[in-house]
């Protein structure tokens, strides 16, 4: 196909929605359990303050009540064959996407692979996937090789059941193991295309029901790698821009690319920042090619408009970590004196999220805002510390919002509630162990509470 019709194509299927909050589910859920995320939505036991997130749980609650019809399996495109093709030799990048959208994603799919087929793998280049379609019998693993827009004829080996659970960090793990393994290559890069809640959950899988958290997506990237580091991990899925991602994730990856707000199906992207890279592999720098899809992603998005999105230099995490662990401290010291001031800016900034309870907040915006209404010397100077850390020294490599973001969407944003509730999964992730950020959402909601005259924990006193 020539590169105007392909250009024309790519960019209508924008209109089709990733994981964006209003997209209608798929029909009726199974009442089972994941034991994946095993963290029951509602109160946790023993302090009515922290509360439970299962994105698991919400992604079926909300699919049961924005139900439409769907066939019953989506096939397997392309040609189905015993063995795909061996490695020759190692190559410059291999690069592979994890299409996790057996859920109501599942149209974009075969847009991600057949988008990818255009460009194919070369002699220094090795394009991969591992899909999980919606329905049964359909998850497969493929080498892309080159071929006209708009019919996937690339060779595909169907895994059966090792890759039904694309939900599960076992299945993970074995797809990355597959992919480097089986196609060495200088620089590794693995892609993740499904619905995402940041720490809360990434990779929604229908049937079964089942996600990762943060925690145990990281669990299976590790044991994947087997002690490999990737260069990049992007993901074309929502609300996975966060510090609390990034920290997760530096020891098996330098680069994080994604959003901070909901995304939409990459589309014309893919193809702009793959067809760079395959002009010359052997040239190819990964800080280079992480800035160059911060802006193919960014050009166009759903019904032409720009999406926010960021790459985020995760060698340098911890410095952002060590900064906002001083402003946690500064803040609880702070919070006495100074909690209606500290309230206020913190509810000033807009909120990210798809589901209620689980609010992320740009990290920017938080600390100007943070700044600019509490009077505190010590908690300017941390404010100052994040700034400086973020851009002058690179943590943020490169960013670009949406027009719609009205300055809300600098690059990287941080959970933080402002309801009277903290999630109590939250306190198990890298980032809340190793600062105090959880300590002060804690302390900062129990005085939300006590403002609203309730208990600090929320829960009105029992009445006879």
């Amino acid at each position: 196909m020539k590169a105007s019709r392909l250009i024309q194509s790519l960019l209508g299927l924008t209109l089709l929605v990733g994981c964006a909050p209003q997209i209608p589910g798929v029909g009726a859920s199974l009442p089972r359990a994941t034991g994946l995320n095993s963290f029951s939505t509602g109160v946790a036991k023993g302090n009515p303050l922290l509360l439970t997130d299962n994105f698991t749980a919400w992604q079926r609650e909300d699919e049961a009540q924005n139900p439409v019809q769907d066939p019953p399996s989506v096939p397997v495109e392309g040609q189905t064959v015993a063995q795909l093709p061996a490695a020759t030799g190692a190559k410059t990048l291999t690069y592979m996407t994890y299409e996790a959208l057996d859920n109501n994603l599942y149209g974009d799919l075969n847009r991600v692979v057949d988008t990818l087929e255009v460009v194919g793998s070369n002699a220094q280049m090795n394009l991969l996937a591992q899909t999980d379609n919606y329905g049964p019998g359909n998850a497969a693993r493929y080498f892309l090789q080159q071929g006209a827009f708009g019919q996937i004829t690339s060779p595909n080996v169907k895994i059966g059941d090792a890759g039904e659970n694309s939900g599960d960090p076992r299945t993970l793990s074995d797809a990355v193991k597959w992919g480097y393994n089986s196609y060495p290559a200088r620089y590794n890069w693995l892609n993740i295309s499904s619905h995402g809640m940041g720490f809360a959950g990434v990779g929604y899988d229908d049937n079964p029901q089942s996600s990762m958290n943060i925690m145990t997506f990281h669990q299976g990237l590790q044991a994947g790698l087997a002690g490999r580091k990737l260069d990049i991990v992007s993901f074309d899925a929502c609300l996975m821009s966060t510090v609390e991602v990034g920290t997760e994730l530096q020891d098996t990856t330098n680069i994080l690319v994604g959003s901070e707000d909901s995304t939409y199906y990459w589309g014309y992207g893919y193809f702009t920042t793959m067809s760079r890279i395959a002009k010359s592999p052997a040239e190819m720098n990964p800080d280079q090619v992480a800035r160059g899809l911060v802006v193919d992603v960014n050009n166009k998005g759903a019904s032409n408009q720009t999406l926010t999105i960021a790459a985020t230099d995760l060698r340098k995490i911890n410095l952002l970590e060590q900064a906002l662990d001083h402003l946690a401290g500064a803040l609880r010291k702070a919070l006495p004196a100074k909690s209606a001031d500290i309230i206020r800016a913190m509810r000033a900034s807009q909120e990210f999220h798809l589901a209620s309870g689980i609010p992320y907040r740009d990290i920017n915006r938080m600390i100007s805002l943070v700044k600019q209404n509490v009077q505190d010397p010590a908690v300017a100077a941390a404010c100052d510390e994040i700034n400086n850390v973020m851009y002058r020294r690179g943590v943020i490599m490169f960013s670009r919002a949406s027009k719609l973001e009205n300055g809300q969407g600098r690059g990287l944003s941080i959970y933080l509630p402002t309801e009277g509730k903290v999630s109590s999964l939250y306190r198990q992730t890298r980032f809340a162990k190793e600062t105090q950020w959880d300590e002060f959402l804690v302390e900062m909601n129990q005085a939300i509470n006590v403002a609203a005259g309730l208990p600090p924990d929320g829960v009105p006193a029992a009445t006879n």
